[in-house]
């Protein structure tokens, strides 16, 4: 893997590296604050987070072909490859963050897994996975307008089908809850199964049964074109 040499749009990236900044100074601060915890990635509770891993596991589709290569984005200390192994799930893994300190502690605790340093925006799609993850960054905006994590919203989530060869996962907070965090990033369902279905693929899966804020969206490549193609050059 390694960083795209240029973009379609210099404007957009613009607009997005100040909010990549602000979350790599955030997760870099409860990091340093907390260490390989799940208060260490802002996700709160511990006992949410083997559910989030195993939605994400459930992007793998029966028919994949052993062994099957997984890109974890925002893979902070590498929770998911621990639980991946803890429940058996054999996975050719590559995580990347961009908060180095994540990223060291990440290697020692699986020093024979692949971890990238930096921001998988800016990676070039030559190499491409079976399966792209994004677990809790599009659940958090900070202090970033609605307008304006809507556009890196879609970004990523363009970002990561075009190094996907068979689907990618992520996860948001819904709308359909009684309280909005200042926080948070709330994302109505319906407006993002429009847009995945609109942009990406027909072959959308939403999951909102499991929790009462939060929803994982599913997204996989039509069966005739299962390999990745050009990242899509549209305006975010």
């Amino acid at each position: 893997m390694r960083p795209a040499s240029s973009t379609t749009d210099g404007s957009a990236d613009e607009r997005i590296a100040p909010i990549v900044e602000r979350f790599r100074q955030h997760y870099a601060e409860t990091f340093a604050r907390h260490g390989a915890t799940s208060q260490g990635v802002d996700w709160g509770d511990p006992a949410k987070l083997p559910v989030r891993y195993a939605k994400m596991l459930e992007v793998i589709e029966p028919d994949c072909p052993r062994p099957l290569s997984l890109l974890d984005v925002g893979c902070g200390y590498g929770g998911l490859l621990t639980f991946a192994r803890q429940h058996a799930v054999t996975l050719d893994y590559t995580g990347i963050d961009v908060v180095p300190e994540m990223i060291e502690s990440a290697r020692r605790t699986h020093p024979d897994a692949e971890f990238v340093s930096g921001d998988v925006l800016a990676l070039s799609d030559e190499r491409t996975f079976d399966y792209v993850v994004c677990n809790g960054i599009l659940t958090l905006k900070l202090e970033t307008s609605l307008r304006d994590m809507d556009r890196f919203a879609r970004r990523l989530i363009r970002t990561m089908f075009s190094l996907a060869r068979r689907g990618i996962a992520f996860n948001l907070m819904s709308t359909h809850v009684d309280y909005f965090g200042p926080n948070g990033y709330h994302k109505s369902p319906v407006e993002m199964l429009a847009f995945c279905a609109g942009e990406l693929s027909s072959r959308v899966r939403l999951d909102h049964s499991y929790a009462p804020f939060e929803y994982t969206v599913y997204v996989y490549r039509p069966a005739e074109t299962p390999t990745a193609g050009r990242r899509p050059e549209r305006a975010v």
